[in-house]
Order: C-alpha cells, then sequence, then structure tokens
C-alpha cells in the first residue's frame, strides 16, 4: 500500500446510496488507538475525546454534510511547549459531489487566479469528491477538527523573555551594543 493510498487514521465510510431522500443520520466517536494515532498527525500531545453528531442530506449535484463536533485535546504551548488544554464544540457543513475538481484541476485554478479564489469561493464552489459512491464520515471530521486547531496554541502566563543578550525589542529607543559588530555602522546611518 502506497502513501497515497493509506487508510485514514478515523475511517467511518458512508455509502451514498444509503442517504436517500430522507436523509441519513449517525453518530462517530473516535476509538483510544484512532485518537493516538490523530494526535500524532495532528501534532497533538494528546486528543482525549473525538466525536460528532453528522446529518447527510442528498442535494442536486452532491450531498450535504452538517456536522455537530465536540473535541478534547492538548496543544503544545508555542511559547513553553506545556500542554494547552482545548476544547473544541463546533458546527459545520461539508458539501461533497462526483464532479469535485481533481488536487490538479485545483492546482491549474490556483496557477490561473491566484490561491485568493480559495478563500473568496463560495462555500459549495470547491466540493469533497465522493469516492467509488461513497463518503469517508470520520476522515470529514477529522480535516473539521484539523481547521479548528488553534495555530499559534498559547498558555496565558506563557511569556517570551523581555530580552536576550544582543537582540533588542526596539532598536530606537535602546542603546547599541558597544560590543556588536554592527553598532559602528548602525550609528554612521542613524546620522
Amino acid at each position: 500500500m502506497s502513501v497515497d493510498q493509506a487508510k485514514p487514521e478515523f475511517s467511518r465510510s458512508v455509502a451514498v446510496s444509503k442517504i436517500g431522500s430522507n436523509g441519513l443520520s449517525m453518530t462517530v466517536r473516535a476509538e483510544p488507538q484512532e485518537r493516538e494515532a490523530l494526535a500524532r498527525r495532528l501534532d497533538l500531545l494528546s486528543l482525549d475525546r473525538l466525536e460528532a453528531i453528522l446529518e447527510f442530506r442528498e442535494k442536486a449535484d452532491g450531498v450535504v454534510l452538517e456536522g455537530d463536533l465536540v473535541a478534547d485535546l492538548a496543544q503544545p504551548c508555542v511559547v513553553s511547549l506545556q500542554p494547552v488544554p482545548v476544547q473544541i464544540k463546533e458546527h459545520f457543513i461539508q458539501y461533497f459531489s462526483e464532479n469535485a475538481p481533481s488536487d490538479d484541476e485545483l492546482m491549474q485554478r490556483a496557477l490561473e487566479e491566484g490561491l485568493d479564489f480559495f478563500a473568496e469561493a463560495e462555500e459549495d464552489e470547491i466540493p469533497d469528491p465522493i469516492v467509488n459512491g461513497r463518503i469517508d464520515a470520520g476522515e470529514a471530521v477529522v480535516q473539521q477538527l484539523a481547521v479548528m486547531l488553534d495555530p499559534y496554541p498559547r498558555l496565558p502566563e506563557a511569556e517570551l523573555p523581555a530580552r536576550r543578550r544582543g537582540v533588542t525589542l526596539n532598536a530606537a529607543e535602546e542603546p547599541l551594543d558597544k560590543g556588536n559588530p554592527f553598532a559602528e555602522l548602525a550609528r554612521k546611518f542613524q546620522k
């Protein structure tokens, strides 16, 4: 099995044919070994809970997935690397289609229109693919969790050191260090 074909850590496959006109409801919960593997994938210190209540509905050109995700986890603080406890409770909507653009098509579009088209696209303009008539609900939940994570988690009491030797935070207010080889050059340009 190649890396591209690796099975997701938290896979819950749903056949689109089972959704029907009344929709389909389900709850998914990650098991301990799945949470451990996801914590490694998402660079978390721990993932103690991951579950979601999901509602699938047919749409003219695909499927709408609405979900309520709950996760209890710990991320490393960007300053101290100590655990930052986080609880996430979020509602999300995701669209799927048999006609979803491939990665190559998305790359071509980004080259032609610039990366801003992702931010400017309507919510359902770039759906995720339905693969072989199936949607992986578990992977959809993981993708939503990944987007919801704080990219710079920080403990409230965590502070950067105010000064380091040879580094000033505001050179205009701080006198230049005479031991600094660039101090003389900087003085010449300040005149």
